[in-house]
């Protein structure tokens, strides 16, 4: 066949064409009429251009099993093998049709590409070497064998190819950017620089002249830098990257006019993808320094993203979150509400919500929200460990503990959601007063996560409330404060333990470290190291102690532990 085009095949194409349209439709009569394979072939064609995939496939294999010399009865039967993913046969196929027509260069790229898809990198590269040699000039046949030698990590064969390409068909931006980007993949950043910088005065665009001021914004040389950026908006004055780029120059140099100057419109532009806008934004407001220097202008700028792409949940999420960042959760909460009016199906939608809510400590609508979408909760384990948490803040214990039972029960396999159910029922048994089933959750909690410190912790500190296995309670918590040293809670739990079997000097040693790390904010924590200093027959100091820990809490009942101290009632 012919290179390419099959004049051969269109003559028939354009025969039958004419016949289909005088006749309507095929009679027995006419079918009967046709000729031998040329007329069975040009059904088959007919019902692959139709969309009949399977008859084709039927016509075409019973020429194929008659040994046909038509070498476009491989090529569509290689096709429909593609279309059906069986690969290994639309090989076959395609091998078939080359090799009655190797002249056809059309067949041998789909060749290269299936060889690639069976990843028989070899065989599609001599393909592409052989059309690369023969029709130096047709670059389009052989741009494949860049890619091909890039992930062979050939990069030095990926640059032959690409200079022929330039050769032939000229310099282009994307030809360039190739360049440039295999010179970056061989740590050639230097000559990567040169030969963009010189593509750029001659044949520049607003992208390579952005690169140009990226590259140099990160090597701090800011007038360089800001000389590409303004070529770039010179040449095209909406492209985005520049603008970002010289936004970002201007803010890093402190120059605030000027980049809100730029960066406000860009927000509000809908051309710009929200995607963009909230990756940047997000580092924008992450920096609260700024925010609280800058106000109403990254107000301007969180909305004007916010009401540029409406119905759009990325920008929606950051909106609200950053409202309630500011103190402006009703805004957040209006923002997520009308979120959820668009995206009622979604669970991510209402995990937003539902963490507003809990941020705002609001956990009755926590609550009756996820009571009002049953069917949506009901087998989402992280959605109702959030129920769990609000009925523990309420301090509605049967009824959290209910809820973490049933997280417990939806979450088997995932041993992360396991651990921390466990680990939380445990908690919220011994709070209700069943001290065996709380041992039995954390010791199912430890059986699957042995370094698990908050359930070693807990454990160790109600046995040791008990007066009970101190033993256990000592390395329980040993393993806790080897792996957070510096952990004040912890540190307290290690030190009372030691406090209770005597040790009371190690355990001042260890309470002490605590306060430097954040107990002494503590008055459960101030309460135990003034009751070791005063075993310690420290008892100015105990008191001192005692006093800060009746000030931080006077719940605690420790004012009246003090008088009972001094008035020789308790040793």
């Amino acid at each position: 066949m012919s290179n390419v085009i099959n004049f051969r095949h269109i003559t028939r194409a354009f025969s039958m064409s004419v016949i289909l349209l005088l006749s309507g439709t095929f009679s027995v009569s006419a079918q009967e009429k046709i000729a031998g394979e040329e007329g069975i072939y040009m059904e088959g064609l007919k019902e692959y251009n139709v969309g009949s995939t399977d008859k084709a496939l039927s016509i075409f294999s019973s020429l194929a099993r008659k040994g046909s010399r038509n070498d476009a009865v491989y090529y569509y039967l290689s096709n429909i093998y593609s279309s059906k993913s069986k690969p290994d046969s639309a090989l076959v196929m395609m091998e078939r049709a080359v090799r009655l027509d190797p002249g056809n260069t059309w067949y041998r790229t789909q060749l290269a590409s299936l060889y690639m898809n069976k990843e028989q990198t070899g065989d599609a590269i001599k393909i592409y070497e052989s059309l690369r040699k023969e029709y130096p000039q047709q670059v389009e046949l052989y741009d494949g064998l860049i890619d091909i030698y890039v992930k062979e990590k050939k990069l030095e064969q990926a640059l032959d190819v690409l200079e022929d390409i330039e050769k032939y068909a000229g310099k282009s931006e994307a030809s360039c950017l190739t360049k440039y980007n295999l010179f970056i993949f061989q740590n050639k950043r230097d000559e990567a620089i040169r030969y963009l910088s010189d593509f750029d005065k001659e044949n520049g665009t607003p992208r390579t002249a952005t690169i140009l001021g990226d590259y140099y914004t990160s090597v701090q040389n800011d007038s360089l830098a800001m000389e590409y950026y303004t070529k770039a908006i010179s040449i095209e004055p909406s492209y985005v990257p520049a603008i970002f780029g010289q936004a970002e120059l201007h803010r890093i140099k402190s120059r605030f006019g000027p980049y809100f100057r730029s960066m406000i419109p860009l927000m509000a532009n809908p051309v710009v993808t929200a995607e963009m806008k909230v990756d940047y934004l997000s580092q924008i407001i992450s920096n609260q320094r700024f925010v609280e220097t800058f106000l109403p202008q990254v107000d301007t700028l969180v909305s004007n993203m916010y009401y540029a792409h409406p119905g759009d949940s990325s920008s929606t999420y950051l909106y609200a979150r950053y409202m309630a960042q500011t103190g402006r959760v009703e805004q957040a909460t209006k923002a997520l509400e009308e979120n959820l009016e668009y995206f009622g199906e979604s669970r991510a939608a209402h995990r937003e919500y539902l963490s507003l809510l809990y941020f705002n400590e609001n956990w009755d609508k926590i609550i009756s929200h996820i009571e009002k979408y049953p069917l949506m909760f009901a087998y989402d384990p992280g959605l109702l460990e959030i129920k769990g948490l609000a009925y523990v803040q309420k301090d509605m214990i049967p009824e959290a503990i209910s809820v973490f039972k049933n997280v417990l029960y939806i979450a088997k396999g995932d041993s992360a959601m396991e651990v921390r159910a466990l680990s939380v029922l445990g908690d919220l048994s011994y709070q209700a007063g069943n001290r065996k089933d709380a041992y039995k959750y954390y010791r199912k909690t430890i059986s699957k996560a042995p370094t698990y410190n908050p359930v070693l912790n807990n454990y160790a500190y109600y046995l040791s409330l008990e007066g009970k296995q101190l033993d256990k309670a000592y390395k329980m918590s040993k393993k806790t404060v080897d792996s957070e040293p510096d952990n004040p809670t912890y540190l307290d739990t290690f030190a009372w333990i030691l406090h209770l079997t005597g040790k009371d000097l190690e355990a001042k040693a260890i309470i002490k470290h605590a306060l430097v790390y954040g107990g002494n904010e503590s008055a459960a924590i101030l309460d135990h190291y003034a009751e070791i200093l005063y075993k310690l027959n420290e008892h100015d100091l105990a008191f001192r102690y005692w006093e800060q820990a009746d000030k931080i809490d006077p719940s605690l009942g420790i004012a009246e532990k003090v008088k009972q101290i001094k008035e020789g009632k308790r040793k």
